[in-house]
């Protein structure tokens, strides 16, 4: 049952108020006059007029323009009823947009009826109320003598017409009689088929007759109120053909008083029978589970539901669509609505309900929550009783209850004479369809007129006005003396927020309306939202479990609770947006003829200039009152209510709102520009000049909603296109496109900014160069359109670049391609992230990616220009003309050249990134090879070095051993060349050499000279592995890795030397490294040794000494892998072993032919004497005699060859000393030959020396 009635604020306020009381007309009062059996009236607020019948005559007073009146007065018969209907489809001309039915005792006849609003639906609340005209349309049915006594019609043309009989009929009607049909027929719904063979007067009773009709087109429902207050609901069906009962409610009274106990009419009250005024159909917009609500005869309102109980609360959100499939299953009261007490002044649950006013309603109104009243004060006075919903109340009690109780306000009016009929004026076209407004006004108010209501009564029209909750604060700002308490009492009905977003309400309009408002209600509205707007502060956490009004458990930390004059402004904004955020700004029709799809506006431009109204005076106002944007210099309040505060809290909150607000009026200056945009489009036809637009495209801008154009990337991408379609329409006609330039950039400066004027005027210059005659007239104006896209290229998308650029090359102005795209490059990329994100190796997810991929996309108009020019442009001299101050197009460039085998012209153009290009990461074999080629080009043998041996260590693919062993000796080459250049005191072109000194840059270059070299040694000992690896057979693994890298001695040996006993590779990895182990040695050669001289295909002594001399002049002078008296003492050892094949002097000549020169085999053959002279005698003289063999083949070959090789040079006092001591020890011995043989060679040598 029902809530509260509240208290208005102030006490005095009134639901509706009178704005005019319109007399009847004179002449209708003369008409009534000559009355001589009945008069009824009514209103038609579809086409803005008043129907009045006196007898036959009907008229149709226009109470707009209050004297204008129409009569029909072309038949005799007494009209008993008529109703305005919806035509049928396809029976009347376009102009015929209602039928008026008009029935009398004899027959019930149609009326055309054409409507011209004429300035009416431009002008609102004002206007002549249109041209009617009535046209006869020879169609009508006999009545058979049955009065009436309701008309209604459904909106496709049916028409349901409630006879005195108790029968229910329908007017059928077509546009031409057919075969088996008639034009008109009348069609009793309610008798059954035996009735039409009984006689009228021998029927037994009549149904009861039907007081009112009314038809529910969206449920398909047919609502019939019967004389005993009962209720027939017909169901139409889902095409809106059938007639079917569904339900018939008998017993209303009944149900009612079980519902609320306080409800007292009828049986229940033991008063006056029970009786319904009126019934109203509830739209779904208003309500999905309720569908007919019923104003009783004692003020009380009853609300109907066709949907069962457990359907109201669990199936709500499908109900539309269920209802109108199918028959409804119930018809139940479900809410009663008690009338208010309008002679008390407190609220009703505290008073007495025996006590309460009864009311005495004979006409009534409802629709979007609102309740009119017609009571009868008097004979001669109606008041009207008014009741709507107290909004600010229920949004309360809903953050506590979602489903409140439902709460009004009442009030009443008294008006002159008996009301006949209560209607809503829609003040755009008279329609009484849905209205915008909705339930809730402070939600609606500034979206949506001011209702009027027209109330009809013997005495005239008075047209009524809803008084909505900006109206009560208005009113109460208005009064002379307003006391800071109405004001706290009135904020703390409705809330801050709510306070605040009425005061934009008041303050945001045009001049002349503020100006008629006085200077005292804006001038208070003001200071409401100075003072009373509250400040922005830190709101502590809730309890755990709090329930907000959203219905979210907040449980957070501290937030930041912005004021309640920002939360106003926001309201206020969203409210003024939401005629047109989610609509269609754009929409794709087919045209009726050609049936082409075009894009036309979606959102008419009457809507789009109410919002933008709304919109320029919210930012007039801002932009007047600079000290609403939150700022310690504008004297606004800084401290919030919470002083404890610490001041950083203060300003951290201050600076939220103030970012918050400024986001807002950014908000407010876009969706203004938007409309202004949508307009001027719609100004253009953008229906006709859309076929330009590709289908593809056309189909993506169409469905763009209004918030997108406002809020979105794709929105302001789309708006670009169509200023771009308007444009190349523009030019395609030849017309100048500065006045649309002039118009876009004054009322879409976010949209269409300057650097949009630039560019469209540049397209505008390149449109007439590619018409020009004269080839200095299309240059001169190819190079004013370049300086503008140049000033603007930082704006230019690469699209936009890629298409400038064909068009630059159309009229053959390449260098205009070039220039341009390279400007866009840099412009966009200020701060060059794209080239760092280029020597980053391009990482995943970076957002520098699209940047990088926006200047590639310029850098790619110039190279394909190069590229189909390539036969003209492949010179040093045509590149070296492009711009080179950009590395990364540079390094594109680049690519391009070697892509097109082209590396030459890299160093013929000394471009200034060439080394660079080649030295940074993502490096390949081949640009490696380009760099040290580069440095050999320009003199830089230091660097080349370098680069070579790193090419000698690299990984990169197709570099195998050989060519490793190859960079190793070039960069031994070129380092060499590198000290005699510093040496030779030659220009040093290397710059990070110019810091040091000649002598530190010749030992850095020595130093790595000898690093090449040492490393050229290893390589060349991994070279003979491999070698003998691959001699070997079978070892194709180890072959394969030995060219993919350099080893270390330490790998060459544990890996390849010793686990495959290549003893030869032992000997040069020890030579390499230098290591000395002299057992390890020994043992390696006496394996080498004895291995070929067992070998039976072998020589023996001569295959030793021939492996010996060949190891020998690999290994000497190491001594760690060729000890020398070690080895002499070897090839003696195996000498002794075989006697038969040994010759004196084997062992020197050996040694010597292994390179080693002749004093260091004396020294080790002597060495070994020395060891041996005191024992083995035999021993002794073996090695006196290698000792004087070799000493005679050195004089002989000293004798033989002129020149005395230093190298080769024998110790002559050395060696004469130790022939004297031979001499010694013969004799000593008894050794006769051996001492004379000593003495001939010892005189020898004294007489050359």
């Amino acid at each position: 049952s029902s809530g509260e009635y509240e208290l208005a604020i102030p006490s005095d306020w009134q639901v509706v108020t009178k704005q005019r009381h319109i007399q009847l007309p004179d002449a209708l009062f003369e008409q009534y006059d000559l009355l001589e059996c009945r008069c009824f009236m009514g209103l038609f607020p579809e086409i803005k007029r008043a129907w009045i019948t006196v007898d036959h005559r009907l008229f149709l007073w226009n109470y707009e323009d209050e004297s204008d009146f129409y009569s029909f007065e072309d038949q005799e018969q007494i009209i008993v009823s008529v109703a305005l209907v919806k035509p049928k489809a396809g029976v009347f001309v376009d102009t015929i947009k209602h039928v008026l039915v008009v029935a009398t005792p004899l027959e019930v006849f149609l009326l055309g009826v054409g409507y011209d609003a004429g300035k009416l639906a431009g002008m609102r609340g004002s206007g002549s109320g249109g041209e009617v005209t009535l046209f006869a349309t020879q169609i009508s049915v006999p009545a058979d003598g049955v009065a009436m006594t309701s008309i209604c019609g459904t909106s496709d043309g049916r028409v349901f017409m409630s006879g005195n009989d108790g029968s229910l009929y329908e007017f059928s009607y077509q546009s031409e009689d057919g075969w088996l049909t008639k034009k008109a027929k009348k069609i009793n719904l309610t008798s059954t088929f035996a009735s039409y063979f009984v006689p009228t007067f021998l029927s037994a009773k009549h149904d009861m007759a039907a007081l009112s009709m009314v038809v529910d087109d969206e449920r398909r429902l047919l609502y019939v109120l019967l004389q005993d207050a009962s209720v027939k609901v017909f169901w139409l069906g889902v095409d809106g053909s059938k007639f079917l009962l569904a339900h018939h409610h008998k017993s209303i009274a009944t149900s009612a008083a079980m519902l609320c106990s306080q409800f007292l009419e009828g049986a229940a009250g033991g008063g006056a029978a029970f009786e319904i005024a009126s019934m109203h159909v509830i739209p779904l917009s208003e309500s999905r589970t309720l569908s007919l609500v019923a104003i009783t005869s004692g003020g009380s309102r009853l609300y109907f539901s066709p949907v069962r109980r457990t359907q109201r609360y669990y199936e709500a959100n499908s109900l539309p669509a269920q209802l109108a499939e199918h028959q409804p299953e119930v018809f139940d009261l479900v809410h009663v609505r008690l009338p208010p007490d309008l002679q008390s002044t407190t609220p009703r649950s505290m008073q007495s309900f025996a006590s309460r006013q009864i009311l005495n309603v004979h006409t009534g109104f409802y629709r979007n929550g609102t309740a009119l009243l017609a009571h009868t004060w008097n004979e001669d006075h109606d008041s009207i009783v008014g009741a709507a919903p107290a909004c600010a109340q229920i949004q309360a009690r809903m953050v506590r209850q979602p489903r409140a109780m439902l709460s009004e306000y009442a009030s009443s009016a008294r008006v002159e004479g008996r009301t006949w009929a209560i209607a809503e004026i829609d003040s755009a076209s008279g329609a009484e369809g849905p209205s915008p407004a909705g339930l809730n006004d402070l939600a609606s108010v500034s979206i949506a007129p001011t209702r009027s209501f027209a109330v009809l009564t013997n005495a005239g029209v008075i047209i009524l006005e809803k008084q909505r909750p900006v109206d009560m604060l208005r009113a109460l700002l208005a009064r002379p003396a307003l006391q800071d308490s109405q004001l706290h009492e009135f904020i703390s009905v409705y809330g801050q927020d709510e306070t605040c977003a009425m005061c934009f309400t008041i303050l945001c309009v045009d001049d002349y309306s503020l100006h008629a408002m006085g200077m005292q209600v804006p001038n208070a509205a003001r200071r409401i939202l100075f003072e009373y707007g509250g400040v922005p502060h830190y709101v502590e956490p809730l309890a755990p479990g709090f329930v907000t009004g959203g219905g979210v458990a907040v449980a957070n930390g501290p937030r930041i609770e912005l004021s309640g004059r920002h939360n106003g402004l926001a309201k206020y904004l969203a409210r003024a947006l939401q005629p047109v955020w989610s609509r269609p700004a754009t929409l794709t029709k087919k045209e009726e003829r050609g049936g082409d799809s075009r894009l036309h506006i979606g959102i008419p431009t009457t809507d789009l200039v109410d919002v933008q109204e709304r919109l320029r005076g919210l930012q007039r106002f801002l932009n007047n009152n600079q000290r609403f944007v939150p700022d310690q210099l504008n004297q606004m309040p800084v401290q919030p209510a919470d002083s404890s505060r610490p001041s950083a809290d203060v300003a951290t909150c201050w600076n939220a709102e103030s970012s918050s607000l400024a986001a807002l009026y950014e908000l407010s200056v876009r969706a203004s520009e938007v409309i202004s945009f949508l307009c001027l489009l719609s100004d253009f036809n953008l229906h006709v000049f859309s076929d330009s637009i590709p289908e593809a495209q056309r189909k993506s801008l169409s469905g763009l909603l209004f918030s997108q154009l406002v809020a979105s990337e794709a929105g302001r991408l789309a708006c670009k296109e169509l200023i771009l379609a308007l444009i190349n329409s523009q030019l395609k006609q030849r017309v100048s496109i500065d006045s649309v330039s002039d118009v876009l950039s004054k009322s879409c400066s976010s949209i269409f900014s300057a650097s949009d004027t630039s560019l469209y005027k540049a397209l505008e210059y390149l449109k007439l160069a590619a018409e020009a005659e004269e080839g200095a007239e299309a240059v001169a104006l190819a190079n004013e359109a370049l300086s503008l896209l140049t000033s603007i290229s930082s704006t230019l998308t690469a699209k936009q670049v890629r298409d400038i650029c064909q068009q630059f090359e159309a009229l053959g102005q390449y260098t205009a391609v070039a220039s341009l795209s390279l400007a866009c490059a840099s412009e966009s990329d200020p701060n060059n992230d794209a080239l760092a994100y280029w020597s980053d190796g391009k990482p995943a997810d970076d957002a520098r990616a699209s940047i990088y991929d926006k200047r590639m996309e310029c850098y790619k108009c110039v190279i394909e220009l190069l590229d189909k020019r390539r036969a003209s442009v492949l010179n040093a001299k045509s590149l070296a003309q492009l711009p080179n101050n950009d590395a990364l197009f540079q390094f594109e460039l680049y690519d391009w050249l070697v892509n097109n085998d082209q590396t030459a012209l890299l160093f013929q153009m000394r471009a200034p990134f060439v080394e660079k290009y080649l030295s940074l990461e993502a490096r390949t074999l081949e640009k490696c090879d380009m760099l040290w080629h580069f440095y050999i080009h320009e003199n830089q043998f230091g660097k080349a070095s370098v680069v070579q041996r790193e090419l000698a260590s690299s990984s990169l693919e197709g570099i195998d051993l050989t060519r490793r062993i190859e960079y190793l000796s070039l960069s031994i080459s070129n380092g060499k060349i590198a000290i005699d250049m510093v040496r030779g005191g030659q220009t040093r072109v290397q710059p990070a050499r110019e810091l040091l000194s000649e002598e530190e840059e010749i030992n850095e270059l020595a130093t790595l000279l000898r690093e090449s070299e040492d490393q050229l040694e290893i390589a060349q000992v991994q070279l003979e592995i491999q070698q003998q690896l691959r001699a070997l057979g079978g070892h194709e693994m180890p072959v394969h890795d030995l060219d993919c890298r350099l080893f270390t001695v330490s790998e060459l040996y544990s890996e390849f030397a010793e686990p495959l006993k290549m003893w030869d590779a032992m000997l040069l990895i020890l030579k390499a490294s230098n290591h000395d182990d002299s057992r390890m040695v020994e043992g390696i050669w006496l394996t080498i040794l004895r291995t070929v001289l067992d070998d039976s295909q072998s020589t023996g002594l001569m295959a030793v000494a021939s492996k010996v001399s060949r190891l020998g002049s690999r290994l000497y002078p190491s001594a760690a892998a060729f000890p020398l008296p070690l080895i002499a003492g070897i090839l003696v050892g195996l000498s002794q072993e075989r006697p038969d094949e040994y010759r004196t002097g084997y062992v020197g000549d050996t040694m010597v032919h292994a390179s080693v020169p002749h004093w260091a085999v004396f020294e080790a053959l002597n060495t070994l004497y020395v060891k041996t002279a005191g024992g083995d005698v035999a021993m002794a003289e073996f090695l006196v005699r290698e000792i004087i063999a070799l000493t005679s083949k050195w004089m002989e070959s000293k004798c033989g060859d002129s020149a005395d090789s230093a190298e080769d040079s024998m110790p002559v006092m050395a060696v004469d000393e130790a022939l004297s001591q031979y001499i010694v020890n013969a004799t000593l011995n008894n050794n006769v030959a051996l001492k004379n043989e000593i003495q001939r060679v010892q005189e020898h040598i004294r007489r050359i020396f």
